[in-house]
C-alpha cells in the first residue's frame, strides 16, 4: 500500500456498498471512515455518479431494495465526501489502452484504472475481476474493498 497522502481512487460498486452495507461487504462503511480520518483524498472519475445510480436502480428492479431505499441510497452518495474528476482526452485514450490490456470490451472500469495510474494513487474496488485483471497487468496498488481492515 502507498503512503497516507497518496489519493484513492474509488469505483461506483464501492460506493453502492458504502451506502447499501447490507448488500455488500461490512468492512465499506469503516473503510471509507477511516479514510476520512486520515484525511485521504478520495476520487472518482465523473461517471462514478451514473454508474452508481444504474446499480442502485437495479437493485430496485429486481426487488433486492425498495424504491424508497434506493432513492436514500442515492442521496448518501453524494454524502460520501467523493471528488468526482473530470476526465480529459487523454485520461481516455489511457483508459482505451488499459481496457486492451485487461481484455475488456468496455472501457468504464479501464478509466478507474487509468486515473488511479494518472494520480498515482490506490485503486479499491468492489469487483474482485477488476483487481486481479489490474493485478496481471501490473497495478500492484489495486485492492478489493474486502482487503480493508
Amino acid at each position: 500500500m502507498s503512503t497516507a497522502s497518496s489519493p484513492i481512487v474509488i469505483d461506483s460498486n464501492l460506493a453502492v456498498w458504502a451506502v447499501l452495507p447490507n448488500v455488500a461487504v461490512e468492512s465499506t462503511v469503516d473503510l471509507l471512515a477511516n479514510w476520512h480520518r486520515q484525511r485521504r483524498r478520495i476520487v472518482a472519475p465523473d461517471l462514478w455518479l451514473a454508474e452508481a445510480t444504474s446499480v442502485i436502480r437495479r437493485l430496485v428492479f429486481h426487488k433486492v431494495i425498495s424504491p424508497a431505499q434506493g432513492k436514500v441510497a442515492i442521496d448518501d452518495l453524494f454524502s460520501l465526501g467523493v471528488e468526482t474528476i473530470l476526465l480529459d482526452q487523454q485520461l481516455y485514450q489511457n483508459a482505451f489502452e488499459w481496457a486492451e490490456k485487461l481484455q475488456q470490451s468496455k472501457i468504464y472500469d479501464s478509466l478507474y484504472v487509468a486515473l488511479a495510474e494518472h494520480l498515482q494513487a490506490e485503486l479499491w474496488t468492489a469487483d474482485k475481476r477488476l483487481v486481479n485483471g489490474a493485478k496481471q497487468a501490473g497495478i500492484r496498488r489495486a485492492h478489493w474493498v474486502g482487503e480493508g481492515k
